[in-house]
């Protein structure tokens, strides 16, 4: 039998059982250390330009913050999406949207509880894949909820299992038309910093991105939390408690040893602005569809 004569292997998405997967909470804590650990990982205090007020993050002391970013790689759970009962061909997924909503500042040392639960799944049709939105609540033990993030993953090899594309959620529009108000370049963990390398099952399509050869590809929230850092700088005074929601889309990786240099336009409305990520080396924007609230 030749290659064209053989049955498509191509998965098909159980619509039904993703809306209703039997997600179990998870309890886990932190403490200063993995809050230090994490700013860390995302080079807080490494760039000269706001090096001084990023200590706040990285000293182990009393008045010790946790950035809110943080709220991202809390009580993360295991890669479900890999389960072959959910139909969803997880070599061919790509993550594309994060965002976080702050209802309460992240404190330096908790014990949260997660909730998980897939938001929704839009079709675009055979061929064109689909995309899923889940979220993941942290809470306190009395169910307040400290943060919502939201996850949106593009699932490249699961398009015409017969759901909806046309309530699909529009991207926030950047202001480009005019010059940002304000701009931030700052640096990406160097190479020896291994804590938010992409896995290796996630490497090998991007070895030969030009310009970043030979440099080892971040993982997402890593990138979200350089940009998370820049717009702090620029929109809160590098205040943690005055993040509200943060939340973009995925545009290109980003690698060690790199500049990310992030553009911010404030709206008319208070507390509100919109941003972009521009890796200067390769010229490339990285992350875009970036929007920001805060208190003003």
């Amino acid at each position: 039998m030749s290659s064209a004569d053989k049955p498509s292997t191509a998965m098909q998405l159980n619509y039904d059982a993703l809306m209703d997967w039997p997600f179990e909470p998870l309890t886990a804590s932190y403490d200063k250390d993995d809050c230090i650990a994490y700013a860390l990982g995302i080079a807080a205090g490494e760039s000269p330009a706001i090096t001084a007020e990023e200590q706040q993050y990285i000293e182990d002391n009393d008045n010790l913050k946790a950035l809110p970013m943080m709220a991202i790689v809390l009580n993360e759970g295991t890669m479900w999406t890999m389960d072959p009962a959910t139909g969803i061909d997880w070599r061919k997924t790509l993550h594309a949207e994060e965002s976080i909503t702050i209802h309460k500042p992240i404190a330096n040392a908790a014990t949260l509880t997660a909730n998980y639960h897939v938001e929704e799944i839009y079709d675009r049709g055979p061929g064109k894949g689909a995309f899923m939105y889940e979220q993941r609540v942290l809470s306190e033990a009395d169910n307040s909820p400290v943060a919502t993030i939201r996850i949106g993953t593009f699932l490249m090899g699961n398009g015409g299992f017969g759901g909806d594309a046309t309530r699909t959620p529009a991207p926030v529009k950047v202001p480009i038309d005019r010059v940002p108000d304000r701009s931030l370049d700052l640096g990406t963990p160097s190479s020896e910093h291994t804590r938010y390398h992409l896995g290796e099952q996630f490497v090998g399509a991007l070895k030969n991105v030009p310009g970043a050869e030979g440099k080892p590809p971040l993982r997402g929230v890593c990138a979200f939390g350089v940009a998370g850092r820049a717009v702090l700088h620029m929109a809160c005074a590098n205040q943690a408690q005055r993040l509200k929601h943060m939340g973009l889309r995925y545009k290109a990786p980003i690698f060690a040893d790199e500049t990310l240099r992030t553009e911010l336009w404030f709206d008319e409305v208070p507390g509100k602005a919109y941003f972009r990520v521009i890796c200067v080396e390769r010229d490339a924007i990285v992350m875009d569809n970036g929007v920001l609230e805060f208190e003003a």
